[in-house]
Order: structure tokens, then C-alpha cells, then sequence
């Protein structure tokens, strides 16, 4: 115990001074130096408590800023010069992308960042298969999936699984890269905190197969506002198409006491929704930072239904264009198809909880721009009498976060 906990000092010791060419940390706060001699502005955007800071300038170009002592977490940072380019560390390999912009990374050592860094216990597998999907056009699409460090050593042992989806914007990629998934599962499963289980981080992105530069078809960044994720296509094929390729290819236990959905922001809102349509297939439900609806009420979904329905019909008996605009039409309103997924919430759930899953879990940040929506729903939960498990923090809409959802989320599952 007291050797990993000196190695685990050592390592983030190295890790947070190793960042910066030029950079030192003085008695816990951390110096950034950027050279800039022609720049009239440098400004810090740094995550969390480190935040955004306007530099000094120094009489050799270089541009500084001291932070006050930073408490334990993974931060993320990159420069603003002249309030026109964003630019990382130069030279520096710890480089994060989140969505469409990168980021610059480092630890401070302690809790929780001990669960966030390579520890010396047995390390998981990821593997990031692409599977079949009716998706308009697109004929598979990626996703990541873990492996606990045990499984290819028990090859008759079947794994309960949790389905770990990412925000608006992300990808297959976001909770392996950000969420530190990997590194949290190795050392939770190692310290008997979780149990060993599979975990699937599907691309909940409509518009897109895969993370950037991996897909041999499409080439666009994501953006951050992904309202066409928003139209319930993804929650509809999900059942279909990426429990069903996990459960061909991965020895999971097929049953609802050993599958878990969870996750934040966007990912909260295809959680809710898979699982309220589906309550048959998850007995253990997470929120975090949950978007928990789309703006559209019943009323709105059947009007869009119908609008799109008509003129579809309508194209198809247009003279001789007709198959050109159907298509054409077609190819436009399709994703309005499954929008039916949000209708009539509140039988839905009703029917999620005859009975109750073993765990409903939302949490959610006290500064956090969703709040308004979680009340709401937990109102509509409360209503009802469904019981739930209710996690408010400190903090807004953010990975240091979600993290830390994270990691009093896992300890909850499975729990037979």
C-alpha cells in the first residue's frame, strides 16, 4: 500500500513538472510561461478552479501567470492569443481533445486524481469495433468497449455490462480521453470498489461514424450543439444495433440485472429515453448533468410527425420528378422518423418503474446550467412516488464533474 502510494507521488510529482519546458511548480501552485513576443494579449483558459486569467507580459516576450494552490483533479488548459487563435503547449504531448478544441493536460496528485493516472495493477483492454447500422447514410459506426484485465483469462465467465454514453459534441472516444474510463476501472476493480464489467462507449453523434480521423468516410469535426443527435434516432437503433453487436461479440450477461445505462448531458437524455422505452432491458439507470428533454412537447412531436409524413407522400406523387424529390425529401425529413421516442414520458416511466430499477441515479452540479431541468424532472419523479438516488455538488456542467459521478456511480452497480 505505502509502495503505491509512494509511486503514485513520484509519478504525478513528474507528470505535473514534466508538462512545461519552462514551467515550475512552487510549493503547489503552478507557473505557465508562454512565449509570445508579438502577441498584445495571452490569456490562461484553464478548467475548474484553475480558470481563465489574463497573462503578464515579461520583458523577454514570454508571457506569465502564477495559479493559487490547485486542489486535487485533472485540469485542462490552452492559450487565447489576441482573442483570435487558441493554441496549445508547444512541445507538450499531453494533448486532450474535447469536442473541437484541444487542450493541454496535468494531475495534481491526490483524491480523486489517484483513480484519473496509469497505476501499477492489472490493466483493462479497449477495443473499438465498428458494427452495422441503418443510420441515414452511414453503413456501420464505432464504438469503445473495455475489458476488465481478467477477461480473456476466464473464458466462460459472462460480464454484467454498463452502457457509458458521452455529451453533445462527443464521441466514442469522449469518456476514454476526458473521462479517464480506463484508468478509473483498472484501479476501482483492482481496490474491490467495483465489479469487473464490460464497458461500452457508443458514438451518440447523428451526424457522424466516428471520432475525427478515424472514420475512412467522414472527414467533418463534431460540434458542439448536436441537435440533430436530439431527434431520437440514436435511441431508437440503439437496442438494435449496439446492444445487439455487443451481445454477438462479447460474453455479457443477458439480463436486466446486469446491465447498466448511464450518462451526462446529451448522454443523459438518450439514457433516460432508452431506458423509459425500454424497460425491460436496465435495472441500473445514471444521469449526470442530464438534458432531460428535447423542448418538444407531445403536441409538438405528433405536428412534426405529420408534416414530415405529408410531404414525404406528397413527393412521392409528384410527376415524373416524384422519385427524384422523395428521395431528395426523404433524405431531409427521415430524421425526424423516430422523434415518437419522447411522447408520453410519463407512462413510460410508469411503466420503467413496475417496479422500480435497483438504482435510479442523477447527479448534477449546484452552478449548473441544466439544474432547471433536473428539478423538473425530478418533480415529475417525485410526483409519482418513483424512488431515485440524488447526487448535487459544488460546480456546473463539466468533466471534473463528471468524474467524480462517475466514481460514486460504478461502486452502486451490480450489487447482486
Amino acid at each position: 500500500m505505502y509502495m503505491r502510494l509512494f509511486t503514485l507521488f513520484i509519478y504525478c510529482f513528474l507528470t505535473v513538472i514534466g508538462i512545461y519546458a519552462s514551467d515550475r511548480v512552487r510549493q503547489g501552485m503552478i507557473q505557465f510561461n508562454y512565449y509570445a513576443p508579438m502577441a498584445k494579449e495571452v490569456t490562461l483558459q484553464g478548467s475548474g478552479v484553475l480558470g481563465k486569467h489574463k497573462m503578464i507580459r515579461q520583458a523577454n516576450g514570454t508571457w506569465a501567470y502564477t495559479s493559487t494552490v490547485l486542489p486535487p483533479d485533472m485540469y485542462t488548459y490552452n492559450y487565447r492569443i489576441d482573442d483570435e487563435v487558441t493554441q496549445t503547449e508547444p512541445g507538450d504531448t499531453c494533448v486532450v481533445r474535447d469536442v473541437n478544441q484541444y487542450l493541454n493536460y496535468f494531475f495534481v496528485p491526490g483524491w480523486p486524481t489517484d483513480y484519473y493516472m496509469e497505476q501499477p495493477v492489472a490493466h483493462g483492454r479497449v477495443e473499438q469495433p465498428w458494427y452495422p447500422s441503418r443510420l441515414q447514410g452511414m453503413a456501420q459506426r464505432r464504438m469503445s468497449v473495455y475489458l476488465p484485465a481478467e477477461y480473456d483469462q476466464n473464458p466462460d465467465k459472462r460480464y454484467p455490462v454498463l452502457y457509458l454514453l458521452h455529451g453533445s459534441g462527443g464521441d466514442e472516444t469522449s469518456w476514454l480521453v476526458m473521462g479517464r474510463l480506463r484508468q478509473i476501472m483498472d484501479l476501482m476493480i483492482a481496490d474491490g470498489k467495483c465489479q469487473p464489467m464490460i464497458v461500452v462507449m457508443p458514438n451518440g453523434n447523428a451526424d457522424l461514424d466516428a471520432a475525427p480521423g478515424e472514420s475512412p468516410y467522414m472527414q467533418a469535426m463534431p460540434k458542439a450543439n448536436n441537435v440533430s443527435s436530439m431527434t431520437g434516432r440514436i435511441e431508437a437503433a440503439f437496442p438494435s444495433e449496439v446492444m445487439t453487436y455487443i451481445a454477438q461479440h462479447y460474453r455479457t450477461a443477458e439480463d436486466k440485472q446486469h446491465r447498466a445505462i448511464c450518462g451526462l448531458s446529451l448522454g443523459g437524455l438518450h439514457s433516460l429515453y432508452i431506458s423509459a422505452n425500454n424497460p425491460q432491458l436496465f435495472d441500473y439507470v445514471g444521469l449526470f448533468s442530464p438534458q432531460t428533454t428535447n423542448a418538444l412537447n407531445d403536441k409538438k412531436i405528433s405536428g412534426i410527425k405529420s408534416i414530415t409524413h405529408g410531404i414525404k407522400n406528397l413527393a412521392s406523387q409528384i410527376p415524373v420528378v416524384g422519385e427524384k424529390w422523395e428521395d431528395k425529401l426523404g433524405r431531409k425529413f427521415d430524421k425526424y422518423d423516430d422523434i415518437e421516442i419522447y411522447d408520453s414520458i410519463d407512462q413510460k416511466l410508469s411503466m420503467q418503474f413496475q417496479p422500480a430499477p435497483q438504482l435510479y441515479y442523477i447527479a448534477v452540479g449546484k452552478d449548473d446550467y441544466v439544474m432547471k431541468l433536473v428539478t423538473m424532472h425530478r418533480q415529475r419523479l417525485d410526483a409519482a412516488g418513483y424512488p431515485y438516488v440524488y447526487n448535487e455538488t459544488d460546480g456546473g456542467h463539466s468533466w471534473d464533474n463528471w468524474r467524480r459521478y462517475l466514481l460514486d456511480f460504478l461502486p452502486r452497480l451490480f450489487k447482486f
